[in-house]
C-alpha cells in the first residue's frame, strides 16, 4: 500500500440518486477511523467520505487531485500541511465544511469546487495569493454572506456565487477576474467598485430579486461582453457600453441616449420591456415577453442609417421578440444579411413583410401563436425550421418560392454512394427541413383545393432544398428528406398511390427504377383522445425485387422522423414529406420490384397514408442538371397480380443485407 498512487471509491458520473440517497451515509464505512494514507498518493476520490477531517498523519506532499463530494468533512486536514503539488480540490455537497485550506498550504491550487457547501461561512482574504486559481465555486453556499474587501486577483479566474441567498453585498474584488456569477443572490446594487473588473468578459445576475441598481461604471469595462440581469424585477436604471446584454424581465423603462454609441453591442435580450429605441451593432437581439409594440426605430430606419451603422447590423444572427404584442413588422427587416433566427411567437402582427425573402441566411422562423397571422408571404430558400402552429386565422400555406428547380446531376453520384447501413450515430442531420402548421384552424375549416394542389409544389420545393443542402455538405452527415404538418383529413389526389390504414404496397414500373431518387410520402393522422398530445410520425419501407436468377430483399429503416409534444385541440393533420432513396442495390436484371411502406405513430392514428415515387428527370436543355418528377401514375400491386402470371424461378432466401453499388443511379 505505500507504493498507491490512486485510490478511488465513488458512484459513476450520470448515475441518477434520489435526495436520500444522496445524503444518506456511505457503504464505505470506517468505524474505527482511517490511520493511514500513502504519502505517494497522487489522486484520492472518496465518495461519501464519513471522517471529519483526513488522517492526522497524511502527508500530501505528492497529492495532485482530491474529491470528496457528498463527505461529511469539517476540514481537510488539522493543522498545516504541505500540499505543493495539489491542483484541483471538489469539496461540493459537504455541508459540514466551515475552513479551506490556505494558499500557503496549497500554493500549486487551481481549481476549488465548494458547491452546495451550505455551512460555509467565511472566506478567507488569503485566497487571493492563489497565483494559479482559475475556478473557485460557491454555488449554493448558503450561509455566506459577504467577501473580504479589496481581493485581487492575479490569474485569470471564474467566480461563482450562484444561489447563495444570503449574499447581500457585491464582492469588492479586482484583478483578473473573466467570468462572474451573482445568480439568485440577494444583492441590491451593481456599485461603482465594479470598474476594478478590467477584464471580466461575463457577468451573470439573473434573479436577483433586490438588485435596483447596476453603476455607470460598468461601461468602463472594456472588455465586458455579456451582461445577464434576467428576471431582476426591481431594477429600476442600466448603464450604457457593452458587447451582449441579457434583461430578461427586467423593468427598465429606457436605455440612455450615450447607448447609441456602443461600438461593441452584440446581444441584447429584453423581457418585460415596454420601449426599446436605441440599438445598434448586434449580433443577438431577445426581447421575450416584453411589452413593446412596435420594432425599435433602428430597424424602421434602416435605410436612412450611415454605412458604419449598417456594416454594425450586418452581424445580427438572432433576433428574439416572442410575446411582445407587435402589431406589424417592418420590410426594412430584410436588411439584415446574417440573421439565422427569428422569433416572432406570440404577436399580433396579421403578415410578414414580402422582404423577408431577402433574408438569405435564415435557418429558423417561428411564428407559433400569432392569433392575427393570416398570411405568410414567399419566405428565403435558405429556411431549415418554419413554426406557424396555433396561427387561429392562418387560411393557407406561404407563397411558392420561385427559386429554380434544378439539380446539379453529380448530386447522383453521391447519392449512389449513400448507405443507411452506413450512418455515423450522431451525425448531422442538416439536409432535415420541417414546416410546421399544427393546429391552425382556419385551414382545417377551409381546406381548400388550392392548398392540396400547392402541397405538390411545396414538397417538390423543399425536396429539391434538401437535396441540395446534402450534395452541399462536406462533412458526414445523415440523408433526410423534409416534413410539412398542416390541418386536413385528405391525401391530395396527386398521390397516385392511397390506401385505408397504414400500410401500402406499389409495384414500379421496370425502366424506372434506375432513376428513382426518392418517395413523396403523405399520412392522415387522427389525435388521439390525450391530455397532451403531439406528433411522431416514424416508418419503415422494403424493396423486394425480383430477378431472373431469385428474389431478394432490401429493407431500410427510418426512425423518429418526426417527434415533439404538443396541446393540441382535437383536429385531423396530414404529414407530407419526402425520403431520398440513396443507395437501393437495383440489380441490372430487374424484373419486378415492389415497395411496401408502413407508417405509424404513438401519439395518433394513422387513418390513410399515401406514396408518390420521384425520379430524376434529366435536362434536355442543360445535361448537367435534373429536375424531379413526381409519377403521376404507378402500378398497383393488385394491377400487377394479373400481368404477373407464374414463374418456375427459384426463390432464393430473403438478404438481410442490400447490394451497394457505387454506378447504381445512372447520371443523366
Amino acid at each position: 500500500m505505500s507504493s498507491l498512487r490512486v485510490l478511488k471509491f465513488y458512484i459513476p458520473e450520470g448515475l441518477d440518486m434520489s435526495f436520500e440517497e444522496q445524503h444518506s451515509d456511505s457503504k464505505v464505512q470506517f468505524p474505527d477511523g482511517l490511520d493511514y494514507l500513502p504519502k505517494k498518493l497522487r489522486y484520492l476520490h472518496l465518495h461519501k467520505y464519513p471522517l471529519r477531517t483526513l488522517p492526522s498523519n497524511f502527508k500530501p506532499k505528492n497529492l495532485i487531485e482530491l474529491n470528496l463530494p457528498f463527505s461529511k468533512i469539517v476540514q481537510i486536514w488539522e493543522g498545516k500541511k504541505k500540499a505543493f503539488k495539489i491542483k484541483s480540490i471538489n469539496l461540493s455537497h459537504s455541508q459540514y465544511l466551515i475552513r479551506i485550506p490556505d494558499p500557503s498550504e496549497t500554493p500549486s491550487l487551481e481549481r476549488i469546487n465548494l458547491w452546495n457547501c451550505t455551512n460555509l461561512a467565511w472566506v478567507p482574504s488569503s485566497i487571493q495569493n492563489f497565483n494559479d486559481l482559475s475556478l473557485l465555486c460557491f454555488q449554493g453556499c448558503k450561509s455566506l454572506r459577504s467577501f473580504p474587501s479589496n481581493l485581487h486577483f492575479v490569474s485569470p479566474v471564474t467566480i461563482d456565487c450562484s444561489f447563495c441567498v444570503n449574499l447581500t453585498e457585491f464582492p469588492q474584488i479586482s484583478g483578473n477576474i473573466t467570468k462572474l456569477n451573482l445568480c439568485d443572490t440577494a444583492i441590491e446594487e451593481v456599485p461603482s467598485s465594479v470598474e476594478c473588473l478590467t477584464n471580466l468578459e461575463y457577468l451573470y445576475i439573473k434573479r436577483c430579486k433586490r438588485l435596483k441598481r447596476v453603476s455607470t461604471n460598468i461601461c468602463k469595462l472594456k472588455s465586458l461582453i455579456w451582461l445577464c440581469l434576467n428576471e431582476c424585477l426591481n431594477l429600476e436604471s442600466f448603464p450604457e457600453s457593452l458587447e451582449k446584454i441579457n434583461l430578461g424581465r427586467a423593468t427598465v423603462s429606457e436605455l440612455p441616449s450615450s447607448f447609441e454609441n456602443l461600438e461593441g453591442l452584440g446581444t441584447l435580450g429584453l423581457e418585460s420591456w415596454s420601449e426599446l429605441d436605441n440599438l445598434k451593432s448586434f449580433q443577438q437581439i431577445g426581447a421575450h415577453g416584453s411589452t413593446i409594440s412596435q420594432l425599435p426605430h433602428l430597424l424602421s430606419g434602416l435605410v436612412s442609417l450611415s454605412a458604419s451603422l449598417l456594416s454594425g447590423l450586418s452581424s445580427l444572427n438572432w433576433l428574439n421578440l416572442n410575446n411582445c404584442a407587435l402589431t406589424a413588422i417592418p420590410e426594412e427587416i430584410g436588411c439584415l444579411p446574417s440573421l439565422e433566427w427569428l422569433e416572432l411567437r406570440g404577436n399580433n402582427f396579421e403578415s410578414l413583410p414580402v422582404s423577408i425573402k431577402q433574408l438569405s441566411r435564415l435557418k429558423r422562423l417561428d411564428l407559433s401563436n400569432c392569433s392575427m397571422l393570416q398570411s405568410i408571404p414567399e419566405l428565403p430558400p435558405s429556411l431549415k425550421w418554419l413554426q406557424a402552429s396555433s396561427c387561429k386565422r392562418l387560411q393557407s400555406l406561404p407563397e411558392i418560392p420561385s427559386r429554380p428547380e434544378e439539380l446539379d446531376a453529380s448530386l447522383l453520384q453521391k447519392l449512389s454512394k449513400y448507405s443507411y447501413d452506413d450512418e455515423v450515430e450522431g451525425a448531422n442531420v442538416s439536409s432535415s427541413i420541417k414546416f410546421l402548421f399544427m393546429d391552425c384552424i382556419k385551414m382545417y375549416e377551409e381546406e381548400s383545393k388550392k392548398n392540396l394542389a400547392d402541397s405538390q409544389l411545396w414538397i417538390q420545393h423543399m425536396a429539391v432544398t434538401s437535396l441540395r443542402l446534402f450534395y452541399e455538405l462536406q462533412e458526414c452527415c445523415k440523408l433526410r428528406g423534409p416534413v410539412l404538418i398542416s390541418p386536413g383529413s385528405e391525401i391530395p389526389e396527386w398521390f397516385s398511390n392511397q390506401s385505408a390504414g397504414s400500410e401500402i404496397t406499389l409495384q414500379l414500373p421496370q425502366h424506372c427504377c434506375q432513376n428513382l431518387i426518392g418517395f413523396a410520402l403523405c399520412v392522415v393522422l387522427v389525435s388521439c383522445d390525450l391530455e397532451w398530445s403531439g406528433f411522431n410520425i416514424d416508418f419503415r419501407y422494403s424493396f423486394e425485387m425480383t430477378t431472373l436468377s431469385g428474389r431478394k430483399h432490401v429493407r431500410r429503416w427510418c426512425f423518429k422522423t418526426l417527434w415533439f409534444v404538443y396541446p393540441m385541440t382535437k383536429i385531423d393533420h396530414v404529414a407530407l414529406g419526402f425520403n431520398p432513396c440513396g443507395n437501393v442495390g437495383f440489380p441490372d436484371d430487374i424484373h419486378h420490384t415492389t415497395v411496401s411502406f408502413d407508417f405509424f405513430s404513438i401519439f395518433n392514428e394513422v387513418s390513410r397514408c399515401g406514396v408518390c415515387p420521384v425520379y430524376a428527370n434529366p435536362n434536355g436543355t442543360n445535361p448537367n442538371t435534373f429536375t424531379l418528377n413526381f409519377a403521376t401514375e404507378v402500378w398497383k400491386l393488385d394491377d400487377m397480380a394479373g400481368a404477373r402470371g407464374t414463374s418456375d424461378e427459384e426463390e432464393l432466401e430473403p438478404s438481410p443485407k442490400r447490394i451497394c453499388r457505387d454506378d447504381q443511379i445512372n447520371t443523366p
